[in-house]
């Protein structure tokens, strides 16, 4: 199925999604995209919706993003700055769930970042507020 604008997805059958590699989430880049469905006939318009007006605010929510990260990083012996994480990290995926309110969002590292920053950064987002991420955001001082 085409899905404008953001491209082509094929409907996953054993994962329950419309999958694809998303054109205009991102300005930098393709981003995987995975709508949950109970079927492939489904009618999702709604949830289309939904991720057309995510990719209108695509730029508050990646800042809460690197706020987040930025915030663990400055607990560090070393931290870096928001420019810095920025560079290092770029979002790769977003995955709108089954109630059309819960968004599974990440960010992939560089190919060029040092070993110990090369991992995944996960987030769940509900209502637009970021509810859990892999990362120690509470971590005591």
């Amino acid at each position: 199925m085409i899905i404008e604008p953001f491209g082509e997805l094929h409907f996953i059958e054993r994962d329950k999604v419309w999958f694809g590699m998303a054109d205009n989430i991102s300005p930098e880049n393709k981003v995987e995209l995975s709508i949950a469905a109970d079927s492939k006939e489904e009618d999702i318009s709604f949830k289309i919706k939904s991720i057309e007006e995510f990719a209108l605010d695509y730029p508050n929510i990646l800042d809460k993003l690197y706020n987040i990260l930025f915030l663990t990083e400055s607990k560090l012996d070393s931290p870096k700055s928001i420019e810095q994480l920025k560079e290092m990290y770029f979002f790769t995926a977003v995955s709108l769930k089954p109630d059309n309110k819960t968004w599974w969002l990440t960010l992939e590292p560089h190919f060029h970042v040092p070993s110990i920053y090369n991992h995944f950064i996960r987030y769940t987002m509900f209502d637009r507020k970021i509810i859990w991420s892999n990362l120690n955001i509470h971590k005591d001082d």
